[in-house]
């Protein structure tokens, strides 16, 4: 719920994408599960809506994590959310250009994302963000690497705010472009 989310004193992992098979929330939550039998306190959070909520609902409920995996449905603006999380997770299956992974990093958070198809795109992994294996217990493994170690989070944390991830450059180029023709 909301209020779980404003008011959470634990570690804050946000996700955000279409409730959908592809996007690998039943991963997360088996990953959650294991974060949480090993002890790890924190809340995960997942902004988006789609056709795969009853079952996630259903998975959260049969494995008791109630009290540390939500789906806040869709929002408007999820920039207070990234702002706000401690890690971002994207757990996809696949993934063409994910732009909320951007936009983490852009905030500045540590991202980890699953080793899909085009994951070596989206970032380089180990500095401006991890990339974890699609296997349940290695994913679990590494996302609890991240949570206990600080210093890899200040490393990620400082690599985002070193990088440029706005398309400027390339706007400038068209904007060239464009004023050469006239």
């Amino acid at each position: 719920t909301e209020s779980e989310f404003n008011n959470n004193k634990d570690i804050t992992i946000l996700s955000i994408g279409n409730l959908r098979p592809v996007k690998g929330y039943d991963k997360a939550i088996e990953a959650c599960k294991m974060l949480k039998e090993k002890g790890y306190k924190f809340k995960w959070f997942v902004l988006g809506e789609g056709n795969d909520r009853a079952r996630l609902e259903k998975m959260i409920t049969a494995n008791e994590l109630g009290k540390c995996f939500f789906l806040l449905g869709l929002k408007d603006n999820p920039y207070p959310y990234i702002a706000n999380c401690d890690i971002y997770i994207q757990p996809s299956r696949y993934e063409g250009k994910c732009v909320s992974v951007r936009e983490a990093q852009m905030l500045n958070k540590p991202v980890i994302i699953t080793r899909y198809e085009t994951s070596s795109s989206q970032l380089n992994d180990g500095v401006d963000g991890i990339i974890v294996p699609m296997e349940n217990v290695a994913c679990a493994e590494q996302i609890a690497r991240v949570i206990r170690d600080k210093e890899l989070q200040k490393r990620l944390i400082e690599e985002c705010e070193e990088r440029d991830y706005s398309n400027r450059e390339e706007v400038e180029k068209i904007y060239r472009i464009l004023i050469d023709r006239e």
